[in-house]
């Protein structure tokens, strides 16, 4: 197999419903889905075999983006936001077919930082089960 590696973007992160749909692109410095594995260790048995527990799988919807201040903010949409389980769709690439889409709750983020200076806010949002992997083909 031939080694593949591309660059993030341009890309889409977007979240909310067809109307009030909420476009992080244009602000976004650092994209990712993230998922969280915990799962506990296997239990010997004494034929020599092992027991091992399903993993518990959590994900976040997270990334930097830089801030503004105006009342369209994305700081303040976060703020506004806080505590809504809203669709999101993240499109690594817009020249790739994969997409990864679901629900995340959206929680505030931080504002200011260091005077004179394009400041970020990251953020991280819990996805809200399990996020759904597509490519053009479904």
């Amino acid at each position: 197999m031939a080694v593949t590696a591309h660059k993030l973007g341009p890309g889409v992160l977007s979240l909310g419903e067809s109307g009030t749909l909420r476009e992080f692109n244009s602000q976004v410095t650092n994209a990712r889905w993230t998922p969280n594995v915990d799962q506990e260790d296997p239990i010997p048995v004494l034929s020599g075999d092992q027991i091992v527990d399903d993993p518990d799988i959590t994900s976040v919807i997270a990334g930097t983006f830089l801030q503004d201040y105006g009342v369209e903010s994305l700081v303040k949409w976060c703020w506004d936001q806080r505590g809504q389980v809203l669709p999101f769709e993240f499109k690594p690439r817009n020249d790739s077919e994969l997409t990864i889409s679901g629900e995340c709750q959206v929680l505030p983020v931080e504002v200011g930082g260091d005077v004179k200076t394009r400041n970020t806010s990251d953020f991280e949002f819990p996805v809200v089960g399990d996020p759904t992997f597509a490519d053009a083909a479904g």
